[in-house]
């Protein structure tokens, strides 16, 4: 039987990527989004902050660091609940997503940050006590009051962090080069790894301005990705190299042997080494530069 065919069949059994907006599909630089730098940094400042949480111990940042190797998310798995663990996604590049959290059930940079300070698997504040906590702060109360021209409610605090994640963005990748029009931005082993990423049918899923991230695939016949069937965000392989572990179960800590496992379970494509190493080049190709927020 043919290994297109197969290919086809496999995906539809598998999994069916959705769109969230026909603009997903499309291939482009990233362009960094517009936001205000005062209130970016009020929300940097939060973004770090543990006496936000009911226990004092936990921040955004605990999830989401920002500073060890680029990555933006955690060198291990978090515990959420008892026996449940979670790999947390990158918080780099996030506001340019269309989906947010692991089903992408979730459609606005607005309600993800909501989600994310209430949320009881994420920092569990409740909106009265961030609110009370931020306006004890005299240093908070004194920036919420020149930078909103009032105390902080909760509505003011999260716009904070929406501006601080559309800072968080890493531009300037080899890729982005090379898709603006720079030819030369990638050598012919990382061009060649591009052209099997779109000849295998990565592509068909990790498109986008954050290859994926934009996307969820239903899980129907396979019990992968910590045994759970059901709707998946398809993941951004933007900085893939710096976001270890991978898949949602954090249970991979080798990007080669990622790729090789994700490639026969979502498409039943069995990667040679030499493919292997070729699509490893390409994704290195898509670490970007340090936002300047953070420098």
């Amino acid at each position: 039987m043919p290994r297109a065919f197969l290919q086809v069949v496999s995906c539809i059994l598998l999994f069916f990527c959705v769109h969230s907006f026909a603009a997903s599909h499309v291939l482009a630089p990233i362009t960094p989004p517009k936001f205000d730098e005062q209130k970016a940094l009020l929300g940097k400042e939060l973004f770090f902050d543990t006496e936000l949480s009911p226990s004092g111990t936990l921040s955004c940042e605990k999830c989401h660091n920002l500073y060890w190797n680029l990555s933006g998310t955690s060198k291990k798995n978090v515990k959420i609940s008892v026996g449940s663990q979670v790999s947390p996604p990158t918080a780099l590049n996030s506001a340019l997503n269309f989906i947010f959290f692991k089903n992408g059930e979730i459609k606005d940079l607005e309600e993800q940050v909501k989600r994310s300070l209430t949320g009881e698997n994420q920092l569990g504040s409740e909106p009265k006590f961030l609110t009370r906590k931020v306006n004890q702060n005299p240093v908070y109360k004194q920036k919420f009051l020149e930078i909103y021209g009032e105390d902080a409610t909760f509505e003011n605090i999260t716009d904070a962090l929406v501006n601080f994640e559309k800072a968080l963005v890493t531009p300037n990748a080899k890729f982005d080069k090379f898709i603006g029009g720079d030819a030369n931005a990638l050598n012919e082993d990382e061009k060649h790894g591009f052209e099997l990423f779109k000849k295998i049918g990565c592509i068909n899923c990790h498109s986008g301005v954050n290859l994926g991230a934009n996307l969820y695939y239903e899980l129907k016949f396979d019990s992968g990705e910590g045994g759970q069937a059901g709707r998946y965000k398809v993941p951004s392989l933007r900085n893939i190299e710096k976001t270890a572990p991978y898949l949602y179960s954090g249970e991979l800590a080798d990007l080669k042997e990622a790729l090789k496992i994700i490639a026969k379970k979502r498409i039943n494509y069995n990667l040679s080494d030499e493919q292997t190493q070729a699509l490893y080049k390409f994704l290195l190709t898509l670490s970007g530069e340090k936002p300047e927020i953070l420098k």
